[in-house]
């Protein structure tokens, strides 16, 4: 692996992602703005993780929201809205 700003094969912004992803605090925005701000800057390999990581859990949200569970995997409507604008860096 190679070493670079981000860490070991950018790891540290996956796992940065990773951490934010389900949480119901303010670093859903932070985090939101954040790869917003730098998603031209990362490799296709980091993108490809973050979208597949993404979109599994918009369907796991979709389905917890249709089944009417308390516990949602993206987290309050105000934390699901931050993860919608990253998504719109390709929808």
């Amino acid at each position: 692996m190679s070493n670079n700003q981000y860490g070991r094969d950018n790891l540290m912004i996956i796992a940065a992602f990773r951490y934010c992803l389900g949480r119901m605090t303010y670093i859903v925005s932070d985090c939101a703005e954040w790869v917003i701000a730098n998603w031209d800057d990362w490799p296709e390999s980091v993108k490809k993780i973050i979208r597949n990581d993404l979109e599994e859990a918009f369907k796991r949200d979709d389905e917890a929201r249709l089944d009417g569970k308390e516990n949602k995997p993206l987290g309050w409507d105000c934390d699901r809205n931050q993860w919608e604008r990253v998504r719109k860096l390709w929808k």
